[in-house]
């Protein structure tokens, strides 16, 4: 199990630097089919929902400084979604302790399926070549958005950068490349107080924790690297397809759960 968690974390962690997720959006649904499918046992989704959240934490704080550096990281927007996202996660992780597996599989398949939506368009400024691009910075539908997206985070062991991006990019008209600059500081304050709600209701497997931190923080880096020698209209593609791949994973999971 150890070893099929460390294959894992490193998938997760490579994804969530390349396009601004925490990695959660693909975790979940691979630990959900890949032990029992390679006979290293099986996980429940409060299990998983605790492992996700730790490593949604550190892909996200690695790949956040390392897109930091190259000054695409707002840090209003981060401020103004993260804090109201942070609080609501915490309060969606607490909450899970009492909550069904199907019923959050089935949160977080609506998830899915909301992100997919929001990407079919191309995004603001995706074509542009400036390396640092303007927009209008909405700091009250900022805020509005933290708080959705933290609650239904914090209860399925998400970050939420899967379904963050799209609102980003979608209702708040940010540019792809400081979409996904930005995203994962958010993501990592809303994934610290996730996994503090997991971890006082007792949710998280500390026997995971390790290589789930080994395979995530290099990984995540080299995701960062890579995202920023591709076009931000490739980005929107990668996720695009992402999506619609575990959209399909996830209702088969709901239906056979």
């Amino acid at each position: 199990m150890l070893l099929t968690l460390l294959f894992l974390s490193m998938v997760g962690g490579f994804c969530s630097g390349l396009i601004g997720v925490g990695g959660a959006v693909i975790l979940i649904p691979l630990l959900l089919a890949m032990p029992p499918l390679l006979g290293t046992g099986s996980l429940s989704m409060h299990e998983i929902a605790g492992i996700t959240m730790i490593q949604v934490l550190a892909a996200s704080v690695t790949g956040y400084l390392a897109h930091r550096r190259s000054r695409l990281a707002h840090m209003p927007t981060i401020v103004m979604i993260g804090l109201p996202m942070g609080l609501l996660s915490f309060v969606g992780a607490a909450v899970s302790q009492s909550m069904s597996g199907h019923l959050m599989l089935g949160m977080f398949f609506i998830l899915v399926v909301v992100a997919f939506a929001l990407l079919l368009r191309p995004a603001v400024g995706e074509d542009s070549s400036e390396p640092t691009p303007t927009f209008t910075f909405r700091p009250v539908v900022s805020a509005i958005c933290g708080c959705m997206v933290g609650f239904m985070s914090g209860v399925v062991g998400a970050g939420g950068g899967f379904i963050l991006i799209p609102i980003m990019i979608r209702i708040l008209r940010i540019p792809m490349r400081v979409t996904v600059g930005s995203s994962l500081g958010i993501v990592f304050i809303g994934a610290l107080m996730g996994s503090v709600g997991k971890i006082i209701t007792f949710q998280v497997q500390w026997t995971y924790l390790a290589p789930v931190l080994i395979g995530s923080l290099p990984a995540s880096l080299c995701g960062a690297y890579v995202s920023k020698r591709i076009s931000p209209c490739r980005i929107r593609q990668i996720l695009l397809v992402l999506v619609l791949v575990i959209m399909i994973k996830t209702l088969y999971d709901l239906i056979t759960y």
